[in-house]
């Protein structure tokens, strides 16, 4: 049944009344909504249940303008730029190989200490808005057989979002190195992917990384020298992917860790 004129300009009327809202009214607004079950949270891709997506991510995403400089209370870090290249070079030479179909699925219910529901303290960013706080990716990768088949997982939080978490596998040949690279690749194209369909510039975003891989982590952030070329490639796509956003944090935790958010 369709709505009355009255209902419509019922609705006109508190549309208008929102758009003449401040900023942090509009937040405020926001949150009251998600906590009262009123807003309707969108999912990271599609659906906070279960679904298989398309083989690969692929595709090219829009390079950002170069962000400006952090400001000195900052906590995050860039990771420094590929040496000898630009970075569009380093984006057409690499891509995550991606085969077979992704699970994305939103945690169970039954996963310890794996969020389910939004946090209301972290609210949802207004359309075409970068969120406040940074976007958390914690990524794993392994083969079976070192090398023989690569697989990952990665779960992201998107601020005001249920966590999701989303299993690549990586085909055949792949050394465990390789496969955690990848699974980070994956990770940060799937984020960029989510900021580009939003209208959302990547270089407003921060992102906060979280891994127990000290060689990606390290080499990645020019700690630890990469001698590979299958490890180089894949370490300047990464670096690449990073520079895009406005900050990011690369940090290195316990293997438990991983296990508890992924279940691997």
């Amino acid at each position: 049944m369709g709505m009355d004129a009255t209902q419509q300009s019922d609705i006109e009327q508190i549309v208008e009344m929102v758009r003449l809202l401040a900023p942090a009214q509009r937040r405020l607004l926001q949150r009251r909504l998600q906590v009262s079950g009123l807003w309707d949270t969108e999912t990271l891709l599609t659906d906070q249940n279960r679904l298989r997506i398309a083989p690969a991510l692929g595709g090219q995403f829009p390079v950002a303008p170069v962000a400006s400089p952090a400001s000195p209370a900052s906590t995050l870090e860039s990771p420094p730029p590929v040496q000898g290249r630009p970075a569009a070079a380093a984006d057409a030479e690499y891509h995550s190989p991606i085969r077979g179909h992704l699970v994305v699925a939103a945690a169970s219910s039954d996963e310890a200490d794996a969020p389910t529901t939004p946090d209301p303290h972290q609210m949802m960013p207004l359309p075409g808005q970068a969120p406040e706080q940074p976007i958390q990716i914690v990524f794993d990768g392994g083969s079976q057989g070192n090398p023989g088949r690569g697989y990952g997982s990665f779960a992201i939080d998107w601020p005001g979002q249920p966590q999701q978490i989303i299993r690549p596998q990586f085909g055949d040949n792949v050394t465990n190195n390789e496969a955690e690279y990848d699974t980070l690749i994956a990770a940060l194209e799937t984020v960029l992917r989510k900021l580009s369909d939003q209208g959302i510039v990547a270089n407003s975003a921060k992102v906060q990384i979280r891994g127990d891989s000290l060689l990606v982590i390290n080499q990645v952030l020019d700690k630890w020298k990469c001698n590979e070329d299958r490890l180089r490639v894949r370490r300047d796509r990464a670096r690449s992917l990073l520079s895009r956003f406005g900050a990011s944090q690369l940090i290195h935790h316990g293997r438990e860790n991983s296990v508890r958010v992924l279940g691997h």
